[in-house]
């Protein structure tokens, strides 16, 4: 009888194989090399040789419940994807609670594993060790369970690539790496899209100047974050979800590849793979769309060769200057201290019945556990392997003969290579739930569900319907746990209770509006089916690509849109002019506003005197230009700055602008330390608005440009804007200005006298026809310390987001973020990578949007002039709760504590693409408001309290003033300004000041700012007229009331504006608005870009003022613009195959089911309510 055995390793196989020897009463003895459980989750600052090893950020791809022991549940305020320390804790606990520490023998390495001599009769080895002072020892055990693992042995295949020798930077092995120090402002390649390789190309991404990420195949990307916000494991891993699979492989394959393509499209990405997504392991992470969209993460193809510092791929592309190349090349396996009869291969997979036996041993009592690789989490699979091997050893359950054995492992080594995209480096995968029940029934602990639909139906639908969690296999059969009930129907309850930080105010109750939306939508509906069915959108052929008509619906795809013909006619119904008439009238009645000339194209009604008014009209202006403002002042050389200088320069003006720094960018030019009164970003920050809607508007960003551009490219932007357009020679740089001040006859003349000091002290005096204010509303940091009591006691260190640089520092540290705004976000996720734990306090809450939309596209590039005409026609409250539904489908903001009180349009949204996943992995802590601080200790509002705080980040926003000038010009009270249209101060005899860029826009600032210069430029020249006084102040005063009726009352959310709406208004006043209808008649391509694409800047260069004659082509080929930089890598399609079998089994269980009722006529049809009773009896008591 087996008493004693020997279990090599104690990771968590390791671990969980002394547990079932336990319980099956056997004596294990485990040795372990190092000094400490743990195996591949106990992190080491240096890589030991022979172990596995892990990087410093490693969030555990499985969930708590998904990759627990079947009888020992992990605490519920665990976070639901674990931080490796955090798995670390979850196994101490598991061997404190089993006392298994007892039965581990530490620095104990195993040198030789021999059968006995009488091995045929006992089965017994010998296992040959050596302590780590030296001593061997040799024992005799009477099993053997091998747990060592299979990430060991890094697998470096420099054969392969041809040059590696003449590589004049650094390569290493992905298990080598522990943090992305050392990679600042290199180019990095990384090879390999494993989770390895994945989670270290985005790692490295946020400090390196370039990372490439290469892989020969491609891949499957999933997310952590699931369905409304819950682990993805926990989604779709049922036991119906198996059945369904396994009736219908090609359709489930092609519906998941669909729903993977909706969150971002795999082609597009160049991440596509020749394989299905159940053929090979896909890759965890929530990250790379992020990083690849904003172009710090580049996929390439396979490398073909090296050469010095060169990297060449295989589709000819050439990188230059690479600095460091790790191999994400995964692992070797081997068992050094097994005999080598023992380790023979059936193709690339060890030769082992189900994974754990090898065949040919006379008496079967060695065992290899957690030598396997499934699309969930190992440890269930390791547990459920040593309880079936400790049973063989101890002659509870039988294995078949050895042809048998043999026959089935290579049937199963056959089915592998046919379903999954095996190699050398991956031979190990198995269908996880279907494993676990093979496993489960040689063990007898397979639940029955047709016995629990009997016995206990809210189990048994649970047990069906719900995630296959470990639990399930303690329900019955050998080591059957009284917990297990309880384990399954609380596991929801664990997943959310990590969440459960803040507590989520319930938006106040509103009165319904169903009656007006059905008004609306009806109204709507008719006017559709009117102007559509009168032909609008009918076409001739179908030679259209993007705009697809299906009845009277139409349906837009962002693509370049192709018309042969449309036809026009019963468009109009004027009856004194026939259809040409009309649609000349319609297109050429309008007299630009710039500059009213004589007027040719059209003469229907028009006269000789009419004629003769308008040179009139030409001569007033005329003469009115020679008294025109001729010197303009700009103050800022930040990105307004530019454009206001570009704008005076095309309208003839001369400026001069003062720029207090040593160069251009403002805000985006990243400085190492913060400079007083001026705009400062961390370095890892990355725009919010992608490149096609933050360009200028006759200057578009070239094209291999990333869509989401990182500070520093957005510098070489402006850089490339500058030279151009040749405007850096008209910057006086290193001058601040001290006053500006109206002169005593600016009733009369509207000049300015502005004050300057240069860089050595000098003061000057200049005198200036107009002002352009161009320095933003991130120079003063708002620092409300007055409103958190014992602030001055707290004994860490404190400062504003605009001091933040870099989270280097704050590693192994707790941090503390105040504000949810798009800093502290970004701040609390990248702290979150290093720091011990980030808690992220919020007063209100926030909803979340990413950058990454629909099939992978930017997200701003769906705001077009349909849903900004939608959302002004329908109710606030409708347009707020399609777009929160919206976000929750993302995640749930309610379980992540971050839904606010108020709704989506009432507050300027946060954009974060990582924040989910931060929370779910519990780096990141969502907290409510900050009530005290003591000490090193921090209270919030809920009576909660963290211990030794060792920072806090205000995130707190800024606040906005003119010191330079006048109060009575400009006041500025909470940060409130009364400005006609954010642009002039209302009140001032001659509109001769402008401020440009005092927005926070729901878009880009950069076209918003450019717009309101040209706007500027053209009042300061006498081609546009501001009104009034009184309808000045009236605008401003509407502004504010609507400000106040939509947004939260903050300080944050007094210059906010919508960019489709505001960017019309202004180009109004300019004389710039696309001319919707006539583009439709006479470019219907342009049109219906312009009308249903993305409302890009160059919209607003097709006619008036400023015209662009690019404008046109940089609309159609916007699209070619967007796709560019993300085709790095070709990518095959694959064709899946189909299978039919599905459908015949349905069919056929269809017939026997008929046949049957049609013979037997069953008792429960005649009499439904007997079986009801019958089952009514297992139902819980309402």
């Amino acid at each position: 009888m087996v008493q004693k055995v020997a279990v090599i390793g104690a990771g968590p196989s390791g671990l969980t194989s002394i547990k079932a020897c336990l319980d099956e009463g056997l004596e294990p003895t485990c040795f372990e090399s190092s000094h400490d459980i743990g195996g591949l989750w106990r992190f080491k600052e240096k890589p030991e040789p022979g172990r596995a090893n892990i990087y410093q950020s490693v969030v555990i791809n499985s969930s708590k419940e998904m990759m627990s022991f079947s009888d020992f549940p992990p605490p519920a305020e665990l976070p639901n994807n674990m931080h490796h320390s955090e798995v670390l804790l979850y196994l101490r606990l598991y061997v404190q609670e089993f006392k298994l520490l007892q039965h581990i023998r530490f620095q104990t390495s195993v040198l030789s594993v021999e059968q006995s001599p009488d091995f045929a009769v006992t089965g017994r080895w010998e296992v040959e060790t050596e302590s780590g002072d030296g001593r061997r020892e040799t024992r005799v055990f009477d099993a053997v369970i091998v747990s060592t693992g299979h990430f060991t042995k890094p697998h470096l295949p420099l054969r392969d690539f041809t040059g590696i020798e003449s590589f004049e930077g650094r390569y290493f092995h992905s298990w080598e790496y522990r943090s992305a120090e050392g990679m600042q402002g290199k180019r990095v390649l990384v090879i390999g899209i494993g989770n390895s390789g994945g989670d270290i190309a985005v790692d490295i991404s946020r400090v390196a100047e370039k990372v490439y990420l290469s892989t020969r195949s491609g891949a499957w990307v999933v997310s952590r974050v699931g369905q409304e916000g819950f682990p993805a494991d926990l989604v779709g891993t049922s036991r119906m979800h198996l059945m369904i699979r396994k009736l219908f492989p090609s359709w489930i394959n092609s519906i998941l590849e669909k729903k993977l393509n909706e969150a971002f499209d795999h082609t597009l990405y160049g991440l596509k793979p020749k394989h299905g997504f159940f053929a090979q392991i896909p890759v965890v992470n929530d990250e790379l769309p992020a990083r690849i969209l904003a172009g710090r993460v580049q996929v390439k193809s396979n490398v073909k060769e090296f050469s010095g510092s060169s990297v060449v791929f295989v589709d000819g592309s050439v990188i230059n200057k690479v600095d460091v190349v790790v191999f994400a090349t995964g692992y070797n396996y081997s068992f050094p201290f097994l005999p080598s009869a023992l380790q023979a291969k059936s193709g690339y997979r060890l030769r082992l019945y189900k994974h754990v036996f090898p065949p040919g041993l006379t008496q079967p009592t060695l065992a290899v556990v957690g030598f396997i690789h499934a699309l969930g989490a190992i440890n269930a699979l390791a547990e459920m392997q040593a309880r079936w091997a400790t049973r063989v050893f101890k002659g509870l359950s039988t294995l078949p003969s050895e042809e048998t054995i043999v026959k089935e492992i290579q049937q199963d080594t056959t089915t592998m290579h046919q379903r999954y995209a095996c190699s050398e480096r991956n031979p190990l995968q198995v269908e996880n739930i279907a494993y676990l029940d093979s496993l489960a029934e040689q063990v007898g602990a397979c639940p029955s569900i047709p016995w629990l639909m009997m016995k206990d139906p809210r189990l048994a639908l649970q047990v069906l319907l719900g995630p296959c969690t470990p639990y399930q296999y303690r329900l019955t059969g050998p080591g059957r746990w009284a917990g297990a009930r309880q384990a399954i129907l609380t596991q929801w309850e664990r997943v959310i209770q990590p969440f459960r930080t803040r507590v989520v105010p319930q938006p106040e109750p509103r009165p319904s509006s169903r009656l007006s939306i059905v008004v609306i939508f009806s109204g709507v509906t008719m006017l559709c089916c009117f102007c559509f069915k009168k032909s609008l959108c009918f076409f001739s052929s179908a030679q259209m690509t993007g705009l697809i008509v299906v009845g009277q619906q139409l349906i837009w795809h962002p693509a370049a849109v192709s018309i042969s013909y449309l036809e026009r006619d019963s468009l109009f119904t004027c009856p004194p002019l026939g259809l040409k008439g009309q649609l000349e009238l319609l297109i050429n009645f309008h007299i630009p506003p710039s500059l009213p000339l004589v007027w040719d194209t059209h003469t229907v009604g028009q006269t000789r005197s009419t004629r003769k008014k308008y040179f009139f009209f030409f001569f007033f202006f005329f003469e009115r230009e020679k008294r025109m403002s001729r010197r303009v002042a700009v103050i800022g050389g930040g990105s307004s700055g530019l454009t206001a200088i570009k704008c005076c320069l095309d309208e003839g003006l001369e400026p001069v602008c003062y720029e207090s720094s040593e160069d251009i960018g403002g805000l985006w030019r990243f400085k190492e330390n913060p400079e007083a009164d001026r705009a400062s970003i961390y370095h890892s920050v990355i725009i919010n608005t992608s490149k096609e809607m933050m360009c200028f508007s006759d200057f578009p960003i070239p094209a291999h440009y990333p869509n989401y551009m990182h500070n520093s490219l957005i510098m070489n932007y402006f850089r490339m804007y500058a030279d151009h357009f040749q405007l850096t020679k008209h910057i006086r740089f290193n001058t601040r200005v001290l006053m500006v001040k109206q002169r005593s006859d600016f009733s009369h003349s509207g000049q300015w006298d502005v004050e300057i000091e240069t860089k050595d002290g000098k003061r000057e005096k200049h005198i200036f026809d107009a002002v352009m204010i161009c320095i933003g509303h991130h120079c003063h940091p708002n620092l409300p310390l007055q409103d958190f009591p014992g602030i001055e006691t707290f004994k860490g260190k404190y400062f504003h987001s605009r001091d933040y640089k870099s989270s280097e520092e704050w590693r192994n540290k707790k941090v503390i973020v105040v504000g949810i705004g798009n800093s502290g976000g970004d701040i609390a996720v990248e702290l979150s990578r290093v720091s011990k734990q980030v808690y992220l306090s919020t007063r209100r809450g926030a909803w979340i949007l990413n950058r990454v939309w629909d099939n992978g596209l930017p997200l701003d590039l769906f705001f077009n002039r349909v849903s900004r005409t939608l959302q002004n026609i329908l109710p606030n409250s409708v347009v707020c709760g399609l777009g929160e539904r919206r976000l929750n489908k993302r995640f749930d903001h309610s379980l992540y504590n971050l839904k606010p009180k108020h709704r989506l349009r009432s507050q300027h949204p946060t954009v974060n693409d990582e924040l989910p996943n931060r929370i779910l992995s519990g780096t990141v802590q969502v907290k409510p408001n900050i009530s005290r601080f003591r000490g090193s200790s921090v209270e919030f509002d809920d009576g909660s309290i963290v211990e030794d705080v060792d920072l806090v980040v205000f995130a707190t926003g800024y606040s906005f003033s003119f010191p330079f000038l006048a109060s009575l010009v400009v006041s500025v009270s909470e940060n409130k300004a009364s400005l006609y249209k954010y642009v002039f101060p209302p009140e001032l005899d001659r509109p001769t000041l402008a401020i440009i860029g005092l927005i926070q826009p729901l878009g880009a600032i950069m076209p918003i700012s450019e717009m309101q210069c040209r706007w500027a430029t053209r009042v300061f020249k006498g081609c546009v007229k501001l009104p009034s006084v009184a309808a000045m102040l009236k605008d401003v005063q509407c502004k504010q009331d609507s400000m106040a009726k939509r947004y939260v009352a903050s300080q944050r959310h007094t210059i906010q504006v919508d960019y489709v709406t505001y960017m019309d208004e202004i180009a109004e006043q300019v004389g710039v608005r696309p001319n919707f209808l006539k583009i439709l008649l006479t470019d219907p391509r342009l049109g219906l870009n312009v009308l249903l694409g993305p409302c890009s800047p160059y919209q607003y260069r097709l006619r008036g003022p400023g015209k662009w004659a690019g404008a046109r082509e940089a609309i159609l080929t916007q699209w070619e613009r967007v796709v560019k930089p993300m085709q790095t890598r070709p990518c095959d399609d694959h064709n899946p195959r189909r299978s039919y079998k599905g459908l015949l089994i349905l069919s056929a269980a269809a017939v026997g089911l008929a046949a049957y009722i049609h013979r037997n006529n069953p008792a429960f049809l005649q009499d439904p309510t007997a079986l009801l009773d019958q089952i009514k009896a297992y139902l819980p008591v309402q």
